[in-house]
């Protein structure tokens, strides 16, 4: 019973033997442990210190929705014997708010983005945020350290494969294919990383953030972005209303000039059998102007369907209203310093605890190794 009662105790024994254990170690190697605390806080301050100060502005719009309608009037069947079906014109589909961050990320809203003028503290016009990013910004120490020691093992590839050519293609003949040139592939991930744009589904808002090291420049983006998104949206929106409103425009040229043909073909038969009474003029007669109603009707018919479908295409942009206006920011959004400095002296700390643990278990692992 006794030796039962040791050995159930011994777990606990052990466990206590070996927390006592380790906080012998980190006692005993408190000095490495000191040295490493002061030294990720010296790390952590140079960092706080070398962090420029970033800005951010913001805007919260909220996107009108329009309800769905269809245009169409009491001649619509008469469109339909001319070939034209109107059943469809007008009819609204919205468009997803969470498509908005897809629409930004494209390479079209980037390029325009990036090819827009603004006002920056380093030059005295405006200039475009690419060439202001490839020519006239100077890059932080900060900047240049993480270059070439974290980001050198990619420089070296990159400079190990080279530039990529696209050998024997043409693009400038498409519409719909893009591709970034080096400084603008750069650029745009400046953008992408500086801009935001959030989807409040509880308050049924949108939230664009830009963050810039000038306040101007963190305002002007997000204006901008705001700017291009309506337009962009627009675009996509009524992009089905501008082609019937054209489809329309042509349909009434071709019935405009069959209405006028017919019309001047009774008028020219009117003329020549103006005192002839006979049977197989008045039916002649009659014919053509049922012919005559019945362009006559079509005619007037898309008329009223072209004003309709102008209305349709005014009704159906999107409008995004803004709630809380763009604002040059005050105080800078970034960096916590007092924050890097906890995180980085709270590292140095617990990386030294764990080497003053795992060094003794190391060293006789590769002992026996060797031996």
């Amino acid at each position: 019973m006794m030796e039962g009662q040791q050995n159930s105790t011994n777990p606990t024994v052990n466990d206590e033997i070996d927390l006592i254990e380790i906080l012998k170690q980190l006692w005993i190697r408190k000095t490495i442990i000191f040295y490493s605390i002061i030294a990720g806080g010296c790390m952590g301050l140079l960092i706080a210190i070398l962090t420029p100060n970033m800005f951010s502005s913001s805007t919260s719009i909220v996107p009108q929705i329009s309800g769905e309608s269809k245009v169409g009037g009491n001649l619509s069947g008469l469109a339909a014997l001319a070939g034209i079906d109107f059943g469809s014109v007008g009819t609204s589909e919205e468009l997803s708010p969470y498509i908005y961050p897809l629409l930004i990320e494209s390479v079209p809203f980037q390029l325009e983005l990036m090819h827009s003028e603004f006002n920056f503290e380093d030059s005295e016009e405006p200039v475009s945020y690419f060439k202001y990013q490839t020519e006239i910004k100077t890059s932080s120490i900060l900047e240049v350290l993480k270059k070439y020691t974290v980001g050198l093992p990619f420089l070296i590839i990159k400079a190990i494969k080279g530039k990529e050519k696209m050998m024997g293609i043409d693009l400038s003949g498409s519409k719909n294919i893009y591709k970034f040139t080096e400084d603008e592939a750069e650029v745009s991930e400046i953008l992408n990383e500086n801009i935001s744009i959030d989807i409040n589904d509880k308050e049924n808002f949108i939230k664009i953030t830009s963050t810039s090291p000038e306040p101007l420049l963190s305002a002007q983006l997000t204006e901008k972005v705001t700017e291009l998104l309506q337009k962009y949206i627009t675009k996509i929106k009524i992009a089905k209303a501008q082609e019937n409103l054209v489809f329309l425009k042509e349909r009434m040229k071709e019935k405009e000039i069959n209405f006028k043909k017919v019309q001047q073909k009774l008028a020219k038969f009117s003329d020549r059998n103006k005192n002839v009474i006979s049977v197989i003029s008045s039916m002649k007669q009659q014919n053509l102007q049922s012919e005559y109603s019945l362009a006559f009707g079509v005619y007037s018919e898309l008329v009223k369907q072209i004003e309709q479908a102008e209305i349709q295409v005014k009704k159906d942009t999107p409008i995004l209203t803004t709630v809380q206006p763009v604002q040059i920011p005050d105080e800078k959004s970034s960096p916590k310093r007092l924050l890097i400095l906890l995180i980085w002296t709270f590292l140095g700390g617990v990386l030294s605890c764990g080497w003053v643990l795992v060094e003794s278990p190391l060293k006789d692992i590769w002992t026996k190794i060797n031996s």
